[in-house]
């Protein structure tokens, strides 16, 4: 334990000296008699945090910070528009809360003069959600969305007599292996859970589709949605999950026992800090294989003044060598998009404590992105994902309802959310 710190400890000194590069390069321009002010709406503090590193060499700009909590983000941007009401100079939006943007068309074009955004760096496997017509970028990946699952090593040394995070994803690859061990696992542990809700596992089926889900106002491949629905029941029939509303007070309480197995996790979710519970953690590939879950990109409305400054801003934090060692060195530490980084040694190595000193880096760039493909943008997807999840939580309250009614019980809240939507035949 003492070696590793070490390590870590050497690690992020060395990464710590890219904040001399682009974060305290000085600006070229001559400096106005009054700050430039660039505008951003967000919910955490890792951008204005950078800001205030990326401020130091750069006095003449000014932030303004606006906090509007994500789940209040969509609505107050599309407020906004409808009133023809100011955007910030920068966006921050959640990949998967996309319905009803039109990106290509309120966003500037990040690959065309003069930004000339350099796409062979970005690295990130849904950048197809985020083009416009000419098959150019409108926004630059913030936070990597591929990701796998937490799982608690005291529980797992007690049922599987190893806590190996490869080990584990050997035992549980698939859902069939969560059921039929969950099954032994409950029969030897009756007061403990392989996940605390069953909307944990939902959210995890739902992002390990390879494919859209509506495309062309038609619901493709609904069986999907069936065996999704299927693999739940399951789960709840034998006893498997707690039934807790993810995110709830009593979720994130479970974090702290050594009740629960598995929990679904991405690196911006161990970023935020809620695995600092006292237990230890590992990390690991989902069962069936990672899945897309959260992530958010930055944009710039074509209607910014500040266009210029707030573009330089966002290439220092996301698509430079000192931004990504920031964004390694701020908080518990995360990787972002900037793929040349991944060529400096050490870099990919991510070391975290509350993960008993798992190398997350590795396993991530390892087994959990390799699995994931490109998938192209659907339509109506929030939408989707909102009546699936309402299906999920309505499964909760009404245990006794199985599979195939969760599905009839899906399509037709579907329906009354997409009339006119269509089905591809079976």
């Amino acid at each position: 334990m003492k070696a590793y710190r070490i390590v870590f400890l050497l690690l992020t000194l060395t990464l710590a000296l890219f904040l001399y590069g682009a974060f305290s390069a000085p600006r070229m321009t001559p400096e106005p008699s009054q700050k430039e002010v660039i505008t951003v709406w967000g919910w955490d503090d890792f951008l204005p945090d950078a800001f205030a590193e990326y401020q130091k060499s750069h006095p003449d700009i000014a932030l303004n910070y606006t906090v509007v909590e994500k789940s209040e983000y969509l609505q107050r941007f599309k407020l906004a528009l409808a009133l023809n009401q100011p955007l910030p100079d920068i966006c921050i939006l959640e990949s998967e809360t996309l319905d009803g943007i039109n990106g290509a068309e309120l966003f500037l074009d990040l690959e065309a003069s003069p930004y000339f955004l350099p796409r062979q760096e970005v690295l990130e496997f849904r950048l197809a959600q985020f083009e416009n017509e000419l098959g150019h970028l409108w926004a630059v990946p913030a936070t990597l969305s591929a990701s796998g699952v937490a799982y608690n090593r005291t529980v797992a040394q007690a049922f599987l007599a190893t806590e190996d995070p490869v080990q584990v994803g050997i035992v549980f690859s698939s859902w069939a292996d969560v059921i039929s061990k969950g099954m032994k696992f409950k029969e030897q542990f009756p007061d403990r859970a392989m996940f605390a809700s069953l909307e944990d596992a939902a959210v995890m089926l739902f992002g390990q589709s390879r494919t859209p889900y509506i495309q062309n106002n038609t619901l493709l491949q609904p069986y999907r949605f069936l065996n999704a629905f299927q693999i739940l029941d399951a789960l709840q029939e034998a006893g498997l999950v707690f039934s807790l509303q993810q995110y709830s007070p009593q979720w994130m309480n479970s974090l702290e026992t050594d009740q629960v197995f598995f929990y679904p996790c991405s690196l911006w979710l161990m970023s935020m800090g809620i695995f600092h519970t006292g237990q230890a953690w590992g990390f690991t590939r989902a069962p069936s294989g990672s899945f897309a879950w959260g992530g958010t990109v930055w944009a710039i409305p074509k209607t910014s003044t500040h266009a210029a400054t707030a573009w330089e801003f966002m290439q220092t934090v996301l698509l430079s060598p000192s931004g990504a060692a920031y964004a390694k060195n701020h908080g518990t530490g995360t990787l972002i998009s900037y793929s040349p980084a991944y060529n400096e040694e050490g870099y990919s190595d991510l070391i975290m404590e509350d993960f008993g000193g798992q190398n997350i880096g590795k396993m991530y760039l390892d087994q959990i992105f390799p699995e994931v493909q490109t998938r192209p943008a659907g339509e109506n997807e929030a939408l989707l994902k909102e009546v699936y999840l309402q299906t999920v939580r309505a499964m909760i309250g009404m245990p006794e309802m199985n599979g195939e009614q969760a599905y009839a019980l899906f399509l037709e809240r579907l329906h009354q959310r997409l009339p006119d939507l269509q089905e591809e035949p079976a």
